[in-house]
């Protein structure tokens, strides 16, 4: 037996596992979406898509969940890349605080949201959700972007301030184009992350039906799975899907452009 059928081989447990829990129930999901009920099995076409997109509801956990992508990501990779920068430049700080970057992904999300309560309990806003989703991930992108801040040589650096490029200038025409992989992974890293703040935000509230301004499509789609009412739930996950796979998408093309015109 080859070399390269072993291989193949050992690669057919994990095709299976993908097959068996990632393949077919996604499948399974697309012909819910595409019937009438679960009891009643009848071809309804797009009837379902339409009720979901003009649903109210939806419509505004969609606004919520896109503005938390547009807000609060650009944000987030912004401030960890000044945090990384600095803590490149000074790397005694680097040592010594690089275990408060790992706290947040440790600590229990019980514990934490004890004391989000206790902070944020006069806001009426989604500020505690966006300040939560921070504190929570801004660690693994300092982690990402200082070990790609080390790659870069240092006798780049020193040969742009010898021909006297500033501060400025030096992390805009340098520091960014070497490590934008980086920063575009972190933004995508991030972006997915962002749907995951719903075991936080339900934490938070406490019921399945929080303000207007944090109701985002994880509740929708939590709440009818709770109501038995699949084909609403399958549009909606088969919706946020897409919208993932959009924006992985134009991350790709931006990297491949990037990479293209290096």
């Amino acid at each position: 037996m080859s070399f390269h059928t072993k291989s193949k081989l050992c690669l057919l447990p994990s095709l299976g596992g993908i097959l068996v829990f990632y393949l077919i129930p996604y499948i399974r999901v697309i012909c819910y979406s595409l019937i009438k009920s679960q009891f009643k099995k009848n071809f309804v076409g797009l009837k379902n898509y339409k009720d979901v997109l003009s649903n109210e509801y939806f419509q505004l956990a969609l606004k919520n969940t896109l503005l938390l992508i547009l807000v609060a990501v650009p944000l987030i990779v912004v401030f960890a890349l000044i945090l990384s920068i600095i803590l490149v430049t000074r790397t005694k700080w680097l040592h010594k605080t690089r275990f408060a970057f790992v706290m947040p992904m440790v600590l229990p999300a019980a514990g934490v949201i004890t004391i989000w309560k206790m902070i944020f309990s006069s806001f009426d806003s989604a500020l505690p959700i966006y300040t939560l989703f921070f504190w929570k991930n801004t660690g693994i992108l300092i982690i990402i972007l200082t070990a790609a801040l080390s790659t870069i040589e240092k006798e780049v650096m020193e040969a742009a301030q010898l021909d006297g490029v500033n501060n400025f200038q030096k992390h805009r025409y340098l520091t960014i184009p070497l490590i934008f992989p980086s920063i575009l992974f972190s933004l995508l890293l991030s972006i997915v992350n962002s749907f995951k703040i719903f075991r936080e935000s339900y934490l938070y509230y406490g019921n399945n039906y929080p303000p207007d301004h944090s109701y985002t499509l994880q509740y929708y789609m939590n709440n009818h799975f709770l109501k038995l009412n699949y084909q609403k739930l399958s549009v909606g996950a088969i919706l946020t899907s897409f919208i993932i796979l959009i924006i992985i998408g134009l991350g790709l093309l931006i990297q491949r452009r990037f990479s293209s015109d290096d």
